[in-house]
């Protein structure tokens, strides 16, 4: 490729509106482009490969240097302390050539699914959705994080977050969640906007769904905690295809990464920032879902739930948003667009994340709920790391440390340390170097 057509700025960067120019605008490449020499999107890809997306500190140093600097001075092993301590566990055993050969594994991987890597200076960034991280920081969130970059597969990106309303729910759903899921999103979609939600199962399919069987077609977005190149759940392959087709999937993670629970909790910010607002449809008391519905607030967004019998399990995460006033009572299409406006009107909510509300934990990741009780996980109570260390086990077979700290994205110091943590609490057997976690039928 003649790097003569990518103008960059002093930092590597690329200038917007000169980026692709004559193919569909700064930064929007024609199907089957290659991208493999273009020094900015190898830098994003390869940033993405060697940290876990909630690390702070290393989307402030690209951000202040450029992808291209960051990751030539990561992968050189100059980069700041801080930098390097979350990069080690996946940088530390390679050289700089076989950094760049992971490079090539993962463009060549995303461009065999029909996808691109885009990053801040596209035409195509939701720049005006991501601002949102920067904003909460401003208002006194601690750790709001917004991706280095993204993974595409589909239409580019547009019109987010005011024409893109957030479907969220549980995976479980009853009957009367599909119900009023579909009543929501066949509104939206009738509204013009885009629905975005996580292709899991339950509420989530509900959503996209119900959107891509609106007459006009419109967009729907589905946003993974996996690589690009999979399908989690493994049968909605079909629907992310269709989606790809009319709409979009995106991910922050390289192609090939599994879905581990920690990373569906980084992935619920993005649902909730790419959206005027988002509605909880179903969700438990410890329902994954709730964490999409904090970072809504945190992230300024207008969060919504909806009402369910008292006597369902499943709607007590929304009865909880609604008891303390953090979200808008909502029955179907009508309420949420008035919630919201026509076309996503964004406004700014007190609560969570605003001066004298509750800070955003460590990482970017919001919990669960904010309420004990009902079912526990694993690893509840225990720090984060301890928790991304047990997440990284698989759920049958064993693994080295070493593995661990890759998957796991920790230091293999730290991933010891957890597994000291998670063998004390009998979460963990070891055999002959390696770990696996505790089955079950196994007597404590």
């Amino acid at each position: 490729m003649n790097h003569e057509l990518w103008p960059a700025d002093e930092w590597g960067r690329p200038v917007p509106g000169t980026v692709g120019d004559g193919v569909g605008g700064a930064g929007v490449l024609p199907v089957g482009a290659d991208v493999a020499g273009d020094p900015v999107r190898r830098g994003w890809a390869g940033l993405l490969r060697v940290f876990e997306p909630s690390s702070g500190d290393v989307v402030d140093y690209v951000s202040r240097v450029g992808p291209v600097a960051a990751w030539r001075a990561i992968k050189e092993r100059r980069a700041p302390r801080a930098v390097l301590s979350p990069t080690a566990a996946r940088t530390e055993n390679l050289t700089p050539a076989q950094l760049e050969e992971l490079v090539d594994v993962d463009l060549a991987a995303a461009a065999g699914v029909g996808a691109r890597i885009i990053g801040p200076g596209d035409a195509e960034w939701p720049e005006a959705a991501l601002v949102a991280f920067s904003m909460a920081t401003a208002r006194g969130t601690k750790y709001s994080v917004a991706p280095v970059a993204l993974y595409v597969r589909g239409r580019p990106l547009a019109d987010l977050p005011f024409g893109a309303l957030s479907i969220v729910g549980s995976r479980a759903n009853t009957a009367y969640g599909q119900r009023v899921a579909a009543d929501i999103a066949m509104g939206a979609a009738d509204a013009g906007f885009t629905v975005i939600s996580g292709a899991a199962f339950g509420i989530d399919t509900v959503a996209h769904r119900s959107a891509l069987a609106y007459p006009g077609e419109l967009p729907t977005i589905a946003v993974l905690a996996c690589g690009i190149d999979r399908a989690y759940p493994v049968a909605n392959t079909a629907l992310l295809d269709r989606i790809a087709q009319v709409g979009s999937v995106i991910s922050e993670y390289p192609p090939g990464f599994s879905p581990a629970r920690h990373r569906f909790l980084v992935r619920n910010r993005l649902i909730a920032a790419l959206s005027a607002g988002t509605v909880v449809v179903e969700a438990g008391r410890r329902s994954g879902t709730l964490s999409t519905a904090m970072a809504a607030l945190m992230l300024g967004r207008v969060l919504m739930a909806v009402p369910g019998p008292v006597t369902s399990a499943l709607s007590v995460g929304c009865h909880l948003l609604l008891s303390d006033s953090s979200a808008v009572l909502v029955t179907g299409a009508q309420d949420v667009l008035a919630a919201v406006g026509r076309r996503g009107s964004v406004r700014l909510n007190a609560g969570v994340g605003q001066p004298g509300g509750d800070p955003m934990p460590a990482g970017g990741v919001v919990p669960a709920a904010r309420v004990d009780g009902g079912e526990r996980y694993p690893t509840d109570g225990l720090d984060p790391e301890v928790a991304r260390v047990y997440e990284a086990l698989p759920s049958r077979g064993a693994r080295t440390v070493g593995q661990l700290s890759v998957e796991s994205g920790l230091p293999a110091s730290e991933v010891m340390a957890g597994l000291a943590v998670l063998e004390l609490h009998d979460l963990v057997r070891r055999h002959e170097g390696l770990w696996r976690r505790r089955r079950n039928s196994e007597d404590r």
